[in-house]
């Protein structure tokens, strides 16, 4: 019985240096879109992904012994995930979500489950709530 004989040093050379980069990207990617409805998870993990996809698609390109298949898979769907999370994040960073919206000053107040989402309703109600309490920028002197 006669076996195989070992890899060449060049093929394991090869394949440690696809390894690398690509992996992460993919599993950076795979992970963003899976957790990219939470927000910042998705926006996180995407950010990171878009970066290291975005270095191992670069190295693959300028190195013809490189496959950069799984950096540029990694890269666009941690694109795709960073995209979902912010668009879910930062709404709400500048306080111009929809919560509340068709509702009362009192029905939003009543509805909203901290300081973020009150100041929402305040922001999405200014009129009634100036009417009401006053202008929160005033002196009120």
């Amino acid at each position: 019985m006669t076996s195989a004989p070992p890899p060449a040093r060049e093929d394991r050379d090869q394949r440690e240096r696809d390894g690398g980069l690509g992996t992460a990207a993919l599993a950076l990617g795979l992970l963003a879109v899976g957790t990219c409805w939470l927000g910042w998870p998705g926006l996180v993990l995407g950010l990171l992904g878009v970066v290291v996809g975005f270095i191992g698609s670069r190295r693959a390109f300028h190195d013809r012994h490189r496959s950069g298949a799984m950096s540029l898979s990694g890269f666009v769907l941690s694109l795709i995930g960073l995209i979902v999370g912010a668009w879910l994040v930062v709404p709400g960073l500048l306080g111009i979500g929809t919560f509340g919206e068709g509702l009362t000053l009192d029905e939003c107040m009543a509805q909203a489950q901290g300081q973020q989402e009150e100041r929402m309703c305040a922001s999405q109600h200014l009129d009634e709530y100036r009417a009401r309490y006053g202008d929160p920028g005033g002196t009120g002197g």
